[in-house]
């Protein structure tokens, strides 16, 4: 096995997301950095800091062009970070005065963070895109069996009928609410780093003004937010990571309940496609279910890793900052595995209307408790009701009669209970508060 089945051949149907993987490579990084470094010649150019002409061979001769990792090994187990490699480089590219104004009153946690901030720019607009398409096919599913009869489950046991549609509307109505916050991320939790050496920017100028005119441009050139320097406040990335989290936490729910709902003895959902076994040619194994939940799990714990890296000390961390290196990158990746799986999954998913029926029909109307209940209200005290309803419930595990039968035979009480008994196959309610959860989906993604 690979040192992690993300990044592995073996393994990349399952965990690998070859798209969000090209934005954590060391091409990837390397490239990110050079446009950072490009971008801030070019604005101190544009404010008299560092000489135009300077700035446009930094421009010229640095464009596009394609480094090799490898040749920054040394250098970065040197410094613990490829930037002073990186710049050594570079200024060789650039050569004469260019190679001068390079970098100029720059660090490289500048560098290296504002590189990582564009990277996660476009990760996350990846990800946007597939959560708009993974809402609308589960919004569709979810309006296709709206009043398709199903049973609740809470805390494993059946609870009240309700309806598939039901179930598909919470998990999109919780997929719009990341897609939302994922948007608003974008827009305004994505920070240029310009600090300098140790924060304040000292060897870059004196001038405050002019310091604070380079920090918005440059973070307007590059589709970041302008701030002040957030070298040791690592709240954007974790702000980052958490929502990551949040996202393979819900499809990480989609793939555990369909994990139960493909049981054998249960067979409320089909896959059109699935795992077999090497010795039981009857399985039907739900991979990308398990998927789902194992890549929420990793996430769940690599974020607590990742809030244990927050604690920088003093006005620069190694340590700490070499601890989101390892962390931040694969929850990144398991987010964006996880939505391709998710996707996968919802494509292939088939509710079994019949089997979802007959597992209702099967409680012998224990699920119709709490309607009974209320039902009896209107003629009695709610605690007498409920002790009735009890009463029946626990005849009808020793009988195996309907339990409104039971209940009929224990009052006279004047209840439609014919009509009560039909209500399961209507599933209206369920059916109306899908509609209401769609609606909210609507505006959520509006």
């Amino acid at each position: 096995m690979a040192i992690s089945p993300l990044d592995s051949t073996l393994y990349s149907g399952l965990f690998g997301d070859s798209e969000t993987a090209s934005h954590l490579s060391d091409e990837a990084e390397l490239k990110a950095m050079v446009e950072v470094e490009i971008g801030l010649a070019r604005v101190q150019a544009r404010h008299g800091l560092i000489a135009t002409e300077a700035a446009k061979v930094v421009e010229n001769t640095l464009s596009g062009i394609e480094l090799d990792p490898k040749d920054f090994l040394l250098a970065t187990t040197s410094a613990g970070v490829p930037v002073p490699g990186l710049v050594a480089k570079l200024r060789e590219i650039s050569g004469g005065s260019a190679a001068d104004s390079l970098h100029f009153g720059a660090t490289s946690q500048d560098i290296a963070d504002t590189g990582l901030m564009l990277r996660l720019k476009r990760i996350i607009g990846l990800f946007e895109h597939r959560l708009n398409s993974l809402v609308g096919d589960i919004s569709a599913l979810a309006r296709e069996h709206r009043a398709t009869p199903m049973a609740a489950r809470t805390r494993g046991q059946m609870a009240t009928p309700v309806s598939f549609g039901l179930r598909a509307a919470t998990w999109v109505r919780d997929l719009a609410r990341e897609l939302r916050a994922l948007r608003k991320l974008a827009e305004n939790g994505l920070f240029l780093q310009l600090g300098g050496a140790s924060g304040d920017l000292a060897a870059m100028s004196k001038d405050r003004d002019l310091l604070r005119k380079i920090e918005a441009d440059l973070a307007g050139d590059l589709g970041l937010r302008s701030s002040a320097p957030w070298m040791t406040g690592r709240a954007p990335l974790l702000d980052i990571a958490t929502r990551f989290a949040a996202i393979t936490n819900t499809t990480g729910k989609i793939g555990a309940d369909v994990l139960i709902g493909t049981r054998s003895e249960i067979g409320e959902f089909d896959l059109a496609e699935s795992g077999g076994s090497s010795t039981m040619p009857q399985k039907k194994n739900p991979v990308k279910a398990e998927v789902l939940v194992a890549l929420a799990r990793l996430n769940a714990s690599h974020l607590g890793a990742l809030a244990a890296t927050g604690i920088h000390a003093e006005e620069r961390d190694g340590a700490s900052w070499m601890g989101e290196w390892l962390t931040l990158p694969q929850v990144a990746a398991a987010t964006g595995a996880s939505l391709l799986r998710a996707q996968e999954l919802i494509s292939g998913l088939r509710p079994e209307a019949a089997r979802m029926k007959a597992a209702i029909d099967a409680s012998n109307g224990l699920m119709l408790a709490e309607a009974a209940s209320f039902a009896l209200m209107e003629h009695m005290p709610r605690s007498e009701a409920q002790a009735l309803v009890k009463k029946a419930a626990n005849s009808v595990r020793s009988s195996g009669k309907h339990l409104l039968d039971e209940i009929r035979s224990l009052t006279d009480a004047k209840v439609d209970w014919d009509a009560l008994r039909k209500s399961v196959e209507s599933a209206d309610a369920a059916a109306d508060m899908t509609d209401r959860l769609l609606e909210e989906v609507a505006e959520l993604i509006a």
